[in-house]
């Protein structure tokens, strides 16, 4: 965490961001820290996958650690933007909370997203 708390007072001195915004930045990462510490280790999920496919040919196939995901969320969530996601533009609703709730539940594995549009896209999210 102390490097993620360094990057944070880095982008403050350069300017990218404001001193209240640090703060809570700061205070995210804390709240990540804390989540993580309440789920035994051995019991921990890893990843979220996120796949997408376009005519049936893959065009995104991302693994992200659920310590990125949940600073992530955290500070989503401190910076007021709790339950949209903007993917390729498109603003798509999700209850932030109930992704963080199945991300910290030990016996949730699977997929939390599965959509295909008309125009050939598909995209499903999976905890594994």
């Amino acid at each position: 965490m102390q490097e993620e708390i360094e990057k944070v007072l880095e982008m403050l001195e350069e300017g990218k961001i404001s001193k209240g915004e640090a703060v809570k930045l700061i205070e995210a990462l804390k709240d990540v820290k804390k989540d993580e510490q309440s789920v035994p280790q051995n019991r921990r999920k890893r990843f979220l996958k996120i796949h997408v496919t376009r005519e049936g040919k893959p065009a995104v196939n991302l693994t992200l650690p659920f310590g990125l995901i949940n600073w992530g969320l955290s500070i989503a969530g401190k910076m007021g933007k709790k339950n949209m996601i903007n993917l390729g533009g498109e603003d798509i609703p999700i209850d932030m909370e109930e992704l963080r709730k199945a991300m910290n539940d030990p016996e949730f594995v699977g997929k939390i997203v599965d959509v295909t549009k008309d125009e050939g896209e598909h995209v499903e999210i999976e905890i594994v």
